[in-house]
């Protein structure tokens, strides 16, 4: 199956209330993979943790793909409802909270130190969506905002049991509670989602940065707006800086075209590399070394 047309940006903005930006992002088209991490942590450490997401996802899913590694040599333990690019996504997640956690275990300057993350692949005839945290990820089709992503916080789960509506959970101190992120647990279950793309997918990654002060309407109208992806992510950092910027704010826009067979299915499926991350870990402690 020939591959999709895609158009990718990515944009971070450190915002008017923070002194550092503890968001990080890459958007690799080679790849085909897509991610937005949101730090937490004390000095540095939030960042430390983001970029290491971010950075140990990208060499674990590249490797893994060059060499169509078999899902039962992937870091943890693979999901037989997933696809072999949607275990490979896993894993990579998976094998990143693993070293984020030991490096805020074992180091006192790191400890406490986490990232929430959030993944897009694209691949001919799949869209895999991935996420442990509160940072979404958004589907625009057919004039349709839909999020397929699933937060994991203290009032998202209430909501979902009903003992809160989402107004006020919208308006709780603890909105942006985490249960589940990447450095706070030896072990992470990050939520995957896989779909057929359709013609003209776009697909929108951020932190709370900017869902904090944009709503879901307004990226809608904006999504549909705008045909440029970077312009696109310009304007939704502008907003949120002109809203106050009360956090770092990050965003990854991903338009896919070219899709040969619109499918407009249900989502389906939730559900050498160590020697390389000893390498990236030394390389980015020593770039956060106090």
């Amino acid at each position: 199956m020939k591959p999709p047309l895609i158009n990718a940006s990515g944009l971070t903005d450190v915002g008017l209330k923070r002194e550092g930006n503890e968001d990080s992002f890459s958007t690799d088209d080679r790849l085909q993979l897509y991610i937005v991490a949101d730090g937490m942590g004390g000095h540095l450490a939030g960042e430390v943790a983001s970029r290491m997401a971010v950075d140990l996802i990208n060499k674990s899913f590249q490797e893994w793909t060059a060499e169509n590694t078999a899902e039962e040599e992937l870091f943890g333990y693979p999901d037989p409802s997933l696809s072999r690019t949607g275990n490979y996504v896993k894993g990579s997640i998976q094998l990143a909270n693993k070293v984020i956690h030991e490096m805020a275990t074992q180091y006192e300057q790191y400890h406490g130190m986490g990232t929430t993350v959030a993944v897009l692949a694209v691949e001919p005839g799949l869209i895999i969506s991935a996420n442990a945290g509160d940072s979404p990820i958004f589907m625009v089709r057919n004039g349709v905002i839909e999020k397929i992503s699933k937060d994991h916080t203290i009032v998202a789960e209430q909501v979902e049991m009903g003992v809160m509506t989402p107004e006020e959970a919208e308006a709780s101190p603890m909105k942006h509670m985490l249960t589940r992120n990447l450095g706070s647990a030896e072990e992470v279950e990050p939520d995957i989602f896989e779909i057929e793309p359709a013609n003209n997918d776009r697909f929108v990654l951020a932190s709370d940065g900017l869902t904090d002060l944009v709503t879901e309407e307004e990226i809608l109208r904006m999504v549909e707006t705008q045909d440029d992806p970077e312009t696109l992510c310009r304007d939704f950092v502008d907003i949120a800086l002109s809203r106050g910027g009360h956090d770092n704010t990050t965003v990854v826009s991903v338009y896919v075209e070219g899709v040969q067979k619109q499918n407009t299915g249900p989502l389906k499926g939730i559900g050498t590399i160590m020697a390389d991350i000893l390498t990236l870990i030394q390389k980015i402690t020593k770039k956060f070394r106090p």
